[in-house]
Parts: structure tokens; sequence; C-alpha cells
């Protein structure tokens, strides 16, 4: 297996130059004569290979991509797709900006018996909110990761390295930015487990791929909200209070609730928040409490997503509900049959972290 790397503390990095000075010598006082050691040499650092390239992501059509498909997994928010093995679980964490895979079922082990029997993969993404390529970040990492490596993850330069365990069990930790995030991949196997899990998760890596959904972007100028979704989808309705599209081709005829039985259906409703509550206080007071799974934490606001039963049967409802800056209230609601949750999930996850101001 190849190493990976672990992620960079930032205290750590930000002392790199105070390191690196050459130490001034110290004189003694006058008029006693001493001796006057010699400034020490800075240690050498030996910096990782940094190409510091972006492969051009490929722009591809939603509907050409394997949702859905046991073995592949694509993330539209954030960008990027690749494979894993097909008995293995996934669809546990918080998506998608926790992606989770073991070989292990989440029904009967959480993410320590996981890595204490068998194998877990992660992968987190953040905001680079410092701005940083990752060139900058690491150029100094061998001074304190002196087996860190320097590779490409689907065209874009990253750096690996192992992380080890007395008792045998070990790991890899990946770390690559792209775009404006920056990626954490991270590998955790039990003692004897290092082959069985090495191969999956060198698949991961081989087979990743920076993709660029293409997407159309809609702006409701009346109410000042945005969001994004597949190019090719149908427009219902588009009016003062917000837009309807769908998955569905051939719809012009069809009841729009009727069609998330058939597709995704995407709708955006306006509240007026008369009383000016907070965003929580509202949902407490006005929306069902059920269903609520996280924050959507955007760049300029945080939303609720929320995840239950359709109002038709058959059906399964992905919102989010977010606050703008005088107080309303947008909530965006994509519907789909819930015989196919795991194709349309990863649809409705982008179409709720595009929503903006």
């Amino acid at each position: 297996m190849r190493p990976a790397v672990i992620p960079v503390l930032l205290p750590a990095l930000l002392m790199l130059s105070a390191c690196n000075a050459e130490a001034e010598p110290t004189l003694a006082p006058e008029p006693t004569p001493v001796e006057v050691a010699a400034a020490a040499e800075p240690t050498p650092i030996v910096v990782v290979p940094a190409p510091g390239r972006d492969a051009t992501a490929a722009t591809v059509l939603v509907s050409s991509l394997p949702l859905g498909t046991a073995g592949e997994y694509v993330n539209l928010t954030y960008g990027y797709r690749t494979s894993y093995p097909p008995d293995w679980f996934t669809g546990f964490g918080n998506r998608p900006i926790l992606v989770s895979f073991s070989d292990l079922d989440p029904g009967t082990h959480n993410r320590d018996s996981m890595r204490a029997d068998g194998c877990l993969v992660e992968i987190s993404a953040a905001n680079n909110v410092f701005g940083l390529s990752l060139v900058d970040v690491v150029a100094q990492m061998p001074r304190s990761f002196p087996n860190a490596e320097g590779f490409e993850l689907g065209g874009t330069w990253a750096v690996r390295t192992p992380s080890l365990a007395p008792d045998g069990a070990g790991g890899e930790r990946v770390q690559v930015a792209h775009g404006e995030m920056l990626f954490s991949l991270s590998l955790d196997y039990a003692a004897g487990a290092e082959e069985r899990c090495g191969e999956a998760w060198d698949g991961i890596l081989d087979s990743w791929t920076w993709i660029e959904p293409a997407l159309s972007s809609y702006r409701n100028p009346e109410r000042g909200f945005g969001l994004s979704y597949p190019s090719n989808w149908t427009t219902l309705s588009d009016d003062a209070n917000g837009l309807m599209v769908t998955s569905v081709a051939d719809s012009s005829d069809a009841d729009p609730a009727s069609l998330a039985l058939e597709g995704m259906v995407v709708s955006t409703r306006f509240v007026p928040n008369e009383e000016n509550l907070p965003l929580k206080a509202w949902l407490e007071a006005y929306a069902d409490p059920s269903g609520i799974t996280n924050d959507i934490p955007l760049s300029t606001l945080i939303g609720v997503r929320t995840l239950r039963d359709g109002t038709v049967a058959g059906t399964q409802e992905m919102s989010g509900t977010f606050q703008g800056p005088e107080g309303n209230i947008i909530v965006i609601t994509c519907a789909y049959p819930s015989d196919r949750q795991w194709e349309f999930r990863s649809i409705a996850n982008a179409v709720l972290y595009s929503f903006n101001y």
C-alpha cells in the first residue's frame, strides 16, 4: 500500500518561519571577553514536489452519472465521484459534507468498532476559509512529517502519509485542495485487515474524478434568492414567489404532486416572517419538527435540512428551510419516489447546498 497524509495543524505551520530563522549569536557584556558560539545552521527542509496544477473538472450531465448505483459514489454538491467495493456499506454520515464507507454494517457497528474490527473510509469537505492552496500549506510538511508524500488525486496535487498503531492497526490520510474547498480523506483499519482495506482504499483513490455537473442557475429578483438545478430539467412554473422544476421530461399535463412518483420535483416557497422570529424559533412555531436532520452550512447563512415521508404516498421529501437577511423564510422542497431515494438524494443535497442570497 502507498502512504497517505495526516491533517495539517495550522498552528504548527504558522511557527515554521520562526523555526527556520537563523539564531543570532549572543555577545557577552564588556569588558570580559567570551567565546561566541557559531550561529546554528537551520535544519534543511525537503519540500514535497508540488506541481500545484488542478485538472479541469469534467462537465457532465447529471442524468449520465451512476447515481444510486452500488459501488459508485457521486457527490454533486462538491463535484467528485469515486468507486468503492459494491458489497461495502455507505450512506451513513452527514452527507454531503461527511461521506463514509465500511465493510461492516452500520446497523450493528459504530465508527469505533469499524476501526477496531474492519475498515472505515471517511471523506470530508470544508470551506477553504484561508484561501490557501494546498501547495502553500504543506510545502513545509516534511519537517514535521518526513514520510509525507506528494501524489495526484484525480489530476490534482495532494499529500498523503501513513498512520500506524503499535498493535498492527493503521491507516492513511490524504489532504487535497480543489476549487474553494479543502478535502480530507482517511482510511482506518483493524490489525490484520491492512490488505483488504488497502485494496479498497487504493481503488477509491485511483478512481477519483473531479466533476462539474451541468446546472442551471435560478434567481428570484422579487425575493432575492437563488439556487441551481440540473440544466436539462423542465420548468413547471416560475413566478414572484418561486420556481418549480422536474426531472420528468413529459410533464406538461401531469399533476405536479403526482410527478414525484415518476421523478424528482423541486419547488420553492416564500413565507413572510411577520413576527421576525429566528429560524429555529420559526420552525418550532410553524413547521413539523419531525425529520429535521442537520444544519446546512453555507458561506453566508445556515439552513435546516429535513427528511421525511412525502405528502403523496410512496414519496420522500428532502427540504431546506432558510432565513433571508430581512427575516423572511424560504423553503426548498425536493420530492421524489421513496424507492429511488439513493438516486435522488445526491441531487437534492446539491440543490439545497446551492441556495444563496
